[in-house]
């Protein structure tokens, strides 16, 4: 009777309603697409593969088994004179393996936005789908798989390395709107760019070695087993990652970077069909990444 009372609100279908987001939506990508702005003529595709340590859940939930983490992601991002837009796709899979949680931790992301830069204004926005994978097997869908993030800019002056703007996405959990301190540096150390409060990146000269450390966090749409329970998963992290080219490619070889890096203070939050909602901390892990760039 308690799982009843706590997901009364949430036994419905609205498909169709999903469906509607669905079309208009693609309509926007395919016009985004078709303004772009005038790409170079090798175009930057890439395969990444990140792996998780295992999280331990916390002390109180001693009968409960470690989660497990991984990411596979692939994309297309050209690069043009005033900005870039690109394809994105990745597949997370989340093995929270305690109580009955209400999605199967297959968690599919398809994402297309970009940035650009007009006089004293900067635009970085992104759009697309983000659900379960039972979802898209069945095309269940709800309208949380509609997902995006968006930020916008004002350089201080002209040419001025420091902007200022005002940012929206799921970073922190659910979506809000932050105030944003952006500053670029290049130099003989390389180049410099602090997104401040969600990034901090360094790039050796030559781009061999780089430092991300970010704020990351987004939302999936979920559904159980059953496909009766609709609700969305809320993952967020910061993470810190150091990460070495180790060849740069040429004609059809691929350049190899490295990485290894450590997540802290991971939480998610999601919807379990027996304790109800659940914000747990996760604790933090360290991490290592392979990519390949064309």
């Amino acid at each position: 009777m308690r799982d009843r009372i706590v997901f009364k609100g949430h036994r419905y279908r609205n498909t169709g309603r999903a469906a509607l987001w669905l079309l208009p939506l693609a309509v926007l990508l395919l016009i985004a697409l078709a303004l772009a702005p005038a790409v170079r003529a090798s175009s930057d595709f890439y395969l990444a593969y990140r792996q998780w340590q295992p999280y331990d859940w916390p002390g109180e939930m001693p009968a409960a088994t470690e989660v497990t983490r991984s990411q596979r992601g692939l994309g297309w991002r050209p690069e043009g004179t005033a900005g870039d837009i690109g394809l994105d796709y990745d597949y997370q899979i989340l093995g929270i393996d305690t109580g009955e949680p209400a999605h199967n931790g297959h968690l599919h992301r398809l994402m297309v936005g970009g940035q650009w830069q007009h006089r004293l204004y900067r635009v970085e926005a992104r759009a697309g789908l983000a659900g379960t994978s039972n979802m898209f097997k069945y095309q269940s869908f709800h309208d949380d798989v509609v997902n995006g993030r968006v930020a916008l800019f004002r350089e201080v002056r002209k040419d001025s390395p420091l902007s200022l703007g005002v940012g929206g996405d799921h970073r922190f959990g659910s979506f809000g709107w932050l105030p944003r301190v952006r500053w670029t540096h290049s130099g003989e150390s390389g180049h410099w760019l602090a997104d401040l409060p969600v990034l901090l990146r360094w790039q050796s000269p030559g781009n061999r070695w780089a430092l991300h450390l970010a704020r990351d966090g987004d939302r999936w749409a979920t559904l159980d087993a059953a496909r009766e329970v609709e609700g969305a998963l809320y993952l967020r992290e910061w993470r810190a990652e150091l990460s070495y080219r180790i060849s740069s490619g040429g004609a059809i070889w691929p350049g190899v970077v490295l990485g290894l890096g450590v997540s802290v203070d991971t939480r998610v939050r999601y919807r379990d069909l027996q304790a109800g909602t659940r914000d747990v901390r996760l604790g933090d892990a360290l991490l290592g990444s392979f990519r390949l760039d064309w």
